[in-house]
C-alpha cells in the first residue's frame, strides 16, 4: 500500500498536467491542483472514518478506487509503503509544477506580443 504522500503527489501531478494543457483557462489552477491531490487520497478515508469502516475498506481494495487517480493500482505497485517512491513522487510533482509554471508564463508572454 502506498503512502498517503505518494497518492497526494501523484494526484497533484496528474491534475497539474490536466490544468496546464487541457483546462488551461480554469480559474484558481493551484487550488484545483491541491484538490486533485486530495481527490487521490479519498479511498484512504476508511482509516479515519468512525462509521462503515469495513465497507469503506472494501471500496479501497476494489478496482473502483482507481477513479481516484489510480489509487488501487498505485497501492498494488507500491505494496511496501516505500519512502523512496514517495520521495520520487514529490520530486516529480515539483518538477512538473516548475515546468507548468514556465509553460504558462511563456504562453502569457507570447500572447502579449512581446518577443522572447
Amino acid at each position: 500500500m502506498s503512502m498517503a504522500l505518494t497518492h497526494f503527489a501523484v494526484g497533484a501531478t496528474l491534475t497539474t498536467v490536466l490544468v496546464t494543457f487541457v483546462f488551461s483557462l480554469i480559474p484558481y489552477p493551484r487550488t484545483v491542483v491541491l484538490i486533485g491531490g486530495g481527490w487521490a487520497m479519498i479511498p484512504d478515508v476508511y482509516r479515519l472514518s468512525p462509521i462503515a469502516q469495513n465497507r469503506l475498506e472494501e471500496f479501497h481494495d476494489s478496482p473502483w478506487a482507481d477513479l481516484f487517480w489510480f489509487h488501487h493500482t498505485l497501492d498494488r505497485l507500491d505494496a511496501t509503503d516505500s519512502e523512496l517512491i514517495a520521495a520520487v513522487s514529490v520530486v516529480i510533482l515539483i518538477g512538473v509544477t516548475a515546468l507548468s509554471e514556465w509553460y504558462v508564463y511563456r504562453q502569457k508572454v507570447k500572447g502579449d506580443g512581446d518577443e522572447l
